[in-house]
């Protein structure tokens, strides 16, 4: 194949890829980011979070808690 097939392939399968419809919606990337990299969906098709983002979560959630608590009640 010479150089400008090559790239003439290339660019109509780009297009192909690109043309196809997808979900694009704000919904759905962000769940697509924190959904679990090594099984994202369990046994029955639901929906499996990422453990680190749910340790970051409670992780915040505690310090939060506990910042406000030492900050309202004074001994």
């Amino acid at each position: 194949m010479r150089r400008n097939q090559q790239i003439e392939t290339m660019h109509e399968r780009l297009q192909s890829y690109l043309a196809q419809e997808r979900e694009d919606t704000i919904l759905a990337s962000l769940r697509h980011w924190t959904e679990d990299p090594l099984k994202p969906r369990t046994e029955n098709g639901r929906f499996r979070l990422n453990p680190v983002l749910l340790l970051l979560a409670v992780l915040i959630t505690f310090s939060a808690g506990s910042f406000l608590f030492f900050s309202f009640v004074h001994p």
